[in-house]
């Protein structure tokens, strides 16, 4: 049996005739008697019984019918599931992250993206650049933001490089400067980032070619911490644009710094993963706003 012959049974069953259900259809009435008597050669009972143009289901018939109408919703829900998937309103996206961005940036879009795609559901893992680079050899995800160094031959990699600038507190005395460099830093509290960080030793050498004094208040694993160390009037910091454009501002003046600290991330898809037009979607979103934040690199 087919799709057909459940439609015309379904049909001449709610209303009562086969010009009826022929109408219904849109079909020629012969039409949908021959399909019904198909279809009972094919179960192999009697679905109406026929008497002087009259038609009266059978009790096999209403049975039958009950079977045939979940038959007919299952298949209608998946039509309207291609629906959905073809509008990219259905499916899963994993993404991995460094934390970073987990917890401001990644969100904003991910809420962005889902405005008009509310099947859509998102797996986010935020772990430590280092995990992450374990993590993508696995192949397990559809996205993947990384701080560098990235060894990963088993993924697409593009690399996005920013220049980091100077965070000062508000109202601070060297916010009158369009630019901080190293030597109006002598000496002044600074949160810098751990020595696994890419920026620690170009901040180290940055003071070291000045000739200032780098005191490090405060050495710390994540930008937002130190940029909350300086909001508190701890210090000062570098920080990348990426974070800069999360935080809050509100007692924090940011300002370009020489020489230039440069920061990079890469964003990765997996070569051995068959790509969704999805995470296509998302990837296209999530590549625009890191281009956007480069202007200042």
């Amino acid at each position: 049996m087919d799709i057909r012959q459940l439609k015309c049974f379904d049909a001449v069953l709610s209303t009562g005739a086969m010009t009826r259900a022929a109408d219904l259809l849109g079909l020629a009435q012969p039409t949908v008697s021959i399909t019904i008597a198909q279809l009972e050669r094919e179960i192999g009972f009697a679905l109406f019984k026929r008497s002087k143009g009259w038609l009266e289901p059978t009790p096999e018939a209403y049975s039958f019918h009950r079977v045939a109408k979940e038959a007919l919703e299952s298949i209608a829900r998946v039509g309207q599931v291609a629906g959905e998937i073809a509008r990219l309103n259905d499916g899963e996206i994993s993404i991995l992250c460094y934390p970073g961005i987990a917890w401001n940036l990644l969100p904003t879009l991910l809420t962005q993206f889902r405005r008009d795609r509310q099947g859509v559901q998102i797996k986010l893992i935020s772990r430590s650049s280092a995990s992450l680079r374990h993590l993508t050899m696995v192949q397990n995800f559809d996205i993947a933001v990384v701080e560098t160094p990235v060894l990963q031959p088993a993924a697409h990699v593009e690399l996005f490089d920013y220049r980091c600038l100077c965070a000062l507190p508000g109202g601070h005395p060297l916010a009158d400067k369009k630019t901080i460099t190293a030597k109006d830093l002598d000496d002044v509290p600074f949160a810098l980032l751990f020595s696994e960080h890419a920026t620690h030793h170009q901040v180290r050498m940055a003071f070291s070619d000045a000739g200032s004094v780098l005191n490090a208040a405060l050495e710390c694993e994540f930008f937002a911490s130190a940029c909350r160390f300086v909001q508190e009037g701890g210090g000062v910091t570098i920080v990348d644009p990426i974070t800069a454009s999360q935080v809050d501002r509100e007692g924090l003046e940011l300002r370009p710094f020489e020489p230039a600290i440069k920061y990079q991330i890469a964003l990765l898809r997996p070569v051995n993963r068959v790509r969704s037009q999805l995470s296509d979607a998302f990837h296209l979103l999530l590549r625009e706003r890191l281009s956007a934040l480069q202007t200042n690199r």
